[in-house]
């Protein structure tokens, strides 16, 4: 029997390479069309194309070309449609300077959104259990979009695959590079569709016409809008980011006052605490992390971001009780990412946004708990830093990625031994690396 990557990485011998959908790449782009139904499928070519028609909505709006479909198993009905909406245009008197779109929600994937919203409805709406419904997704899902579908407890019907941030990666359809109980959950609700001449149907039969196939046409231009839409995203961005040895700290800069109070609304202490070196976090933040769960009902963890100044700009406890994936670290970069992108976007705080709010990879997040991976939400934050950072932090060590305390029953070496295995995109680019606070 041949090794598992968990092995091989055991014995220290990774070596992994390749790109999103390797096997279907191609140079050409692609236009979906209108399927025939929005509200209604019948089989699975209809519901890869409505897929794929919401993918071309986020393609469209300068995001990534990826998108998904809510629906019930038994009767075909569309419950809800997401796009990916990660990136926003901004405002054509920016764009110059900042590319024409940026970061607006690093956790806005189709797929989590789809999980975010029933989850929000269910109740209110009498929607189905959710082992009656499907997910239907163009591209394999990321490590924080697989883990949202397995904390709501919905099915997954796969199109194309994505062997850099997809779960399947190595298109196995083992799981083996996720702990248990997730590669269990994984196993049981992961279903790929067959495509005429490419490949049969493996995973799961639970998921809504696992008995049909996908057109390979359409497959192909799952696969082509991604790797198209991505290129289109990387070129927007090039010129987004100014790096931290160019940056100046907003704290102590009196023209900046506007963008203080910006991080104010979303965190009232914002920039009240500032240490020496934003990757060596003190007991200061520690407290403010504390407070925050103190003053936040039902709560038990917090995640503070700091950036490479030592300023501690916004900060979030956990919701979890209203809706399990509103975690402290979603909550946390979402409202980063959002300030940030409302400061870029208006042309009167843009070049100074700019000059002084950094790219996550050169600050650090601080939680008060690490995240828990044996849990789909603990494994959820994890996936979720890994789309908010896209590429590895800068300076890689002390970690962007730090802890005060470990969740219960877990140890330090746990936490890495769980990490290290995952797909390309977290193990062997970013390269998470939770790190313990050293105090």
């Amino acid at each position: 029997m041949s090794p598992t990557r968990r092995e091989l990485l055991g014995w220290g011998a990774l070596a992994l390479g390749g790109a999103a959908v390797a096997a279907c790449s191609s140079t050409g782009s692609s236009s979906a069309p209108s399927p025939s139904s929005t509200g209604d499928v019948n089989d699975a070519q209809s519901l890869a194309a409505l897929a794929l028609w919401t993918a071309q909505e986020g393609a469209n709006a300068g995001s990534y070309g990826i998108g998904g479909a809510l629906v019930e198993n038994a009767s075909g009905r569309v419950l809800q449609t997401m796009p990916n909406r990660v990136f926003k245009s901004l405002h054509p008197s920016v764009a110059e300077t900042s590319g024409s779109t940026f970061v607006q929600d690093p956790t806005a994937h189709g797929e989590r959104q789809l999980m975010s919203w029933y989850l929000a409805n269910r109740d209110a709406l009498s929607l189905p259990a959710p082992e009656q419904l499907t997910v239907v997704t163009t591209l394999d899902p990321c490590l924080m979009c697989a883990s949202s579908i397995m904390s709501a407890g919905v099915n997954v019907g796969v199109i194309a695959p994505d062997d850099y941030s997809g779960v399947n990666y190595d298109n196995s359809v083992a799981f083996t590079d996720l702990p248990e109980p997730l590669r269990g959950m994984a196993k049981a609700t992961f279903g790929y569709y067959a495509v005429d001449g490419v490949r049969a149907f493996s995973g799961s039969d639970r998921i809504a016409y696992a008995s049909g196939k996908v057109d390979k046409d359409t497959y192909q231009q799952c696969a082509d809008l991604y790797n198209t839409s991505a290129a289109n995203v990387r070129g927007s961005r090039s010129q987004a980011d100014t790096p931290p040895d160019k940056l100046t700290n907003p704290a102590k800069n009196t023209a900046a006052v506007d963008l203080v109070r910006a991080f104010e609304v979303v965190y009232p202490e914002a920039f009240r605490v500032a240490i020496p070196d934003g990757r060596r976090p003190t007991r200061a933040v520690y407290e403010a992390l504390v407070d925050l769960v103190r003053a936040t009902p039902g709560a038990t963890n917090a995640v503070a971001f700091l950036d490479p100044f030592g300023n501690l700009i916004t900060a979030a406890a956990d919701q979890q009780n209203v809706n399990r994936l509103s975690t402290a670290f979603a909550l946390c970069t979402r409202a980063y990412a959002q300030t940030r992108y409302a400061l870029v976007n208006s042309p009167g705080t843009a070049a100074l946004a700019r000059q002084s709010v950094t790219n996550p990879t050169f600050g650090t997040f601080v939680f008060l708990v690490a995240p828990d991976p044996f849990t789909p939400e603990g494994m959820f934050d994890y996936g979720a830093y890994g789309s908010t950072m896209g590429t590895a932090a800068s300076p890689y060590i002390p970690s962007a990625f730090q802890y005060y305390e470990l969740p219960e029953g877990a140890s330090e070496r746990a936490l890495q031994d769980v990490v290290l295995p995952l797909p390309p995109l977290y193990s062997t680019n970013i390269k998470i690396q939770p790190q313990r606070v050293v105090t």
